[in-house]
């Protein structure tokens, strides 16, 4: 059983992707550079998504690649990973995410300090990993993956909790059509404002009902 203190958490057992410059799917080491969910230096974290749009999308972004041309010219590894994760927690949604007690800003914030605050709380919670929209590409969900895992191949039975079947896909440049989808640093997050648009009008509609009744 979880411990008290976790916020909502769902079972994961799906297929997931994950695009990487390098010739394994999943980190051993330490990630020695920080991310959204990780400090520098920390445990590892597995960045996967939930389509396979979103693990181009993050790359680009990474390497600032704002045209067709570049982003032709850069190439990288399209992995599949099938998960099978008990708990990992929900902010899938900035709703979710809000209503858990969790800032939806910082989930697609370009600092990532509370993001990676959180995950070492829900780490030390138990948690196996976590959901969040995509940063980089506006209506996909990320899957981050606390802690190391080793590949195994893609029709291996699985013996140990660390061990993910995984397999390329492809390797070659982002799809065509991607690049002008991609949400860069600096930029704001639609959805986000969207959330945050329709929250306030929520708001503003419970405030003149409660002013009328009153």
């Amino acid at each position: 059983m979880p411990p008290s203190g976790l916020p909502p958490h769902v079972p994961i057992d799906k297929i997931v992707y994950r695009a990487t410059s390098y010739d394994v799917p999943v980190r051993v080491a330490v990630n020695r550079r920080a991310g959204r969910w990780n400090f520098s230096h920390g445990g590892p974290v597995q960045y996967t998504c939930l389509d396979t749009e979103a693990p181009f999308a993050e790359m680009l972004r990474h390497e600032n690649l704002r045209t067709e041309g570049d982003a032709a010219m850069y190439r990288t590894t399209l992995w599949q990973l099938r998960v099978n994760e008990g708990i990992v927690v929900d902010y899938s949604t900035f709703e979710k995410a809000e209503l858990a007690g969790f800032s939806p800003h910082a989930l697609v914030d370009d600092d990532h300090e509370a993001c990676q605050r959180e995950a070492l709380r829900l780490f030390s919670l138990g948690a196996g990993g976590v959901l969040s929209p995509s940063a980089a590409l506006p209506g996909s969900i990320n899957l981050a993956l606390f802690g190391q895992r080793v590949p195994i191949r893609w029709d291996s039975r699985v013996h140990i909790s660390a061990a993910i079947p995984a397999q390329a896909l492809a390797t070659g440049q982002p799809p065509e059509g991607l690049v002008p989808r991609v949400r860069h640093y600096g930029e704001a997050h639609p959805d986000l404002a969207r959330y945050l648009g329709d929250k306030e009008s929520r708001d503003r509609s419970r405030s003149s009902d409660r002013s009328e009744e009153g």
